[in-house]
């Protein structure tokens, strides 16, 4: 009897403590709700007494609302209340997030998907209603690489690049939201710094749709697409030549990281989207990224590789050095383990998209990516926290090719002298294969000669120059005939001068146009003897055009070449032409007219020569 005196006892303790707390609740329930009800119809008897009569239609509604949610709220206190026994925890079981990390755990891993649906990335980041300033206070916070990119079981799903990468590798089949997923990673990381501390570069190898609003932002420093595979060339020599200059300036300041320095050059994130594409149309040019992903640590270059089927895509170098991966939705098996060690990725359903596995190599995790809601919204409020910072955009890491045409407008409006009185004059455009350059001829350094078939361009740069020079002080411009040391004509020849008889003190430039003839050793032309005079004269610089240059001799006749190729290799490399600059040539090139490469002081460069403007 005395046990079942205890038993008696403790159940009654048990109910007096749960209708305790049912009393709490209700009192808790009143404050809630009760107040704000409270406040809401004493504002609606005073705008009833002062006959405003709109306010109190404002009023009556938010009344309802409030009213309806403490009876709603009164009688779930009360009903448990009522129940007379605790809240019972659930039981454990498969769904919880300690087992969706095990390969028995994927039929949870796909119910924590479900049940996680989608969020917005503008949730995510908790903006308001001028996100810029959001923008501009996380700018103001040290720099970081760890972001959030959606949610997961337990919250907030973040993914720290820096730390767990340094590289990543996206993996998912058509619709599984891969793009979305690098859209908001993208955006992630431009909200959390500013582009002094981080910097894009975007390879889009499906036509450029999913990376084109990202261009705009002002960490984005270069962007391009399979639609234009030079623009993507160059993108990847750029890489390349930025990944040099870091390990010089490592180099420079004795350092093993470059974040070690006081003030490291911005983080570098290059996002390639459809790798398998990039490797398939430019297979010579993907080891750049290999060697990105082999040496990016302690340069601040990271890499995240997106691909339909990582299988036999990512070579064995770049998978040593890819830490991180996620998984989206995969087509079969072999494709999750390659990244999973398990096939959980095969089996998440098409009804789930954003849904992924996210690999780091000390466990594996159940996530739903975000969607930005506005992703021009988003832009614009970075772009817009940008500007009002005063934080100017990064240069380019490269530039776009050559233009098809180039106007005489388009270059510096007169010649330069530089410090050592040399005459520089811009002509067109010169390529580097990763920036353009202003193109310049110096006078009085040597000889200058053009050479390439007729309807090239050849004509155009004599007429060029002819324009350009008449104009400066510096020269003494004569077309067709040798100028003489005096500055007088010659009562032997007849000449075209443009412009008055120039002092003495004006270096002589003589433009000759069609001056095969000339170089015939047979010639008859009464010119010829003081034109190879004028070209042994180290006081006059002659500037020559030839179809041909089977009398031209290098240097005697010409230190400074610009030739137009004419397509047949064994001809344009006798030329002058070398070998690497003739191999960027195509037949588009070949067959655009100003298109040469310039030779000089044993360096070449493709150019783009301008028109002059009628």
């Amino acid at each position: 009897m005395s046990g079942t005196h205890r038993s008696h006892t403790r159940r009654v303790a048990r109910r007096q403590g749960v209708r305790s707390i049912a009393r709490h609740r209700r009192l808790l329930t009143f404050a809630t709700v009760g107040a704000p009800l409270l406040a809401q119809t004493v504002m609606l008897a005073a705008s009833l007494a002062q006959r405003q009569w709109l306010l109190a239609t404002m009023v009556t509604p938010g009344i309802i609302a409030c009213a309806a949610s403490a009876l709603y709220a009164w009688s779930s206190a009360g009903d448990d209340g009522r129940s007379g026994s605790p809240t019972r925890h659930a039981a454990p079981d498969s769904r919880r997030p300690e087992h969706i990390n095990s390969p028995k755990g994927d039929a949870g891993g796909e119910a924590v998907m479900r049940a996680l649906g989608t969020v917005s990335l503008e949730r995510l980041l908790e903006w308001g209603r001028l996100p810029w300033r959001d923008v501009v206070r996380a700018w103001l916070n040290p720099p970081t690489m760890r972001v959030c990119v959606g949610i997961g079981a337990s919250g907030v799903f973040r993914i720290d690049l820096r730390a767990q990468g340094p590289h990543a590798l996206v993996a998912g089949t058509t619709g599984s939201g891969k793009s979305v997923l690098l859209q908001s990673w993208c955006l992630a990381l431009a909200a959390a710094n500013d582009p002094t501390r981080l910097n894009f570069v975007l390879l889009d190898f499906k036509g450029g749709s999913a990376f084109r609003p990202l261009e705009g932002l002002p960490h984005t420093v270069g962007g391009v697409c399979d639609l234009d595979l030079k623009h993507a060339v160059r993108a990847l020599e750029a890489l390349e030549a930025e990944l040099r200059r870091r390990e010089r300036l490592a180099a420079d300041h004795h350092v093993a990281d470059l974040s070690a320095m006081a003030d490291p050059p911005a983080r570098l994130v290059i996002v390639v989207d459809e790798f398998h594409a990039l490797k398939d149309q430019l297979p010579d040019y993907v080891g750049r990224l290999v060697r990105v992903a082999s040496l990016g640590r302690s340069l601040g270059m990271h890499l995240i590789a997106c691909t339909q089927n990582p299988l036999g895509q990512i070579s064995a170098d770049m998978k040593a050095n890819i830490s991180l991966n996620l998984c989206l939705r995969v087509r079969d098996e072999m494709q999750s383990r390659e990244l999973l060690a398990d096939s959980r990725a095969a089996r998440i359903p098409p009804s789930l998209p954003g849904a992924a596995y996210c690999n780091d190599a000390d466990a594996v995790t159940a996530m739903r990516c975000a969607a930005p809601a506005d992703i021009d919204r988003c832009c614009e409020a970075i772009r817009l926290a940008a500007l009002m910072t005063g934080i100017p955009p990064p240069p380019p890491l490269f530039t776009a090719p050559l233009p098809a045409r180039l106007r005489e407008s388009q270059l510096a409006a007169t010649p330069l002298v530089d410090a050592d009185g040399v005459i520089t004059v811009p002509f067109g455009l010169s390529d580097d294969g990763v920036r353009l350059h202003p193109a310049c001829l110096r006078i009085g350094r040597g000889n200058i000669g053009v050479i390439g078939p007729d309807g090239r361009g050849k004509s155009a740069i004599l007429r060029l120059l002819e324009r350009r020079l008449a104009v400066s002080k510096h020269c003494a411009v004569r077309v067709g005939s040798p100028p003489p040391p005096d500055g007088r004509a010659a009562s032997a020849c007849s000449f075209d001068d443009v412009g008055p008889p120039p002092p003495p003190a004006r270096h002589p430039v003589w433009l000759v146009d069609d001056a095969d003839r000339l170089f015939d050793p047979f010639s008859t032309d009464p010119l010829a003897g003081a034109f190879h005079t004028a070209l042994a004269d180290p006081d006059v610089t002659v500037v020559f055009a030839v179809r041909s240059h089977r009398y031209v001799r290098v240097p005697e006749h010409c230190g400074t070449r610009i030739v137009f190729p004419c397509g047949e290799r064994t001809a344009d490399l006798v030329s002058g032409i070398p070998a690497a600059s003739l191999a960027s040539f195509d037949a588009n090139d070949i067959a655009t007219p100003g298109r040469a490469v310039m030779v000089s002081a044993g360096s070449a460069a493709v150019v783009q020569c301008a028109f002059v403007n009628l």
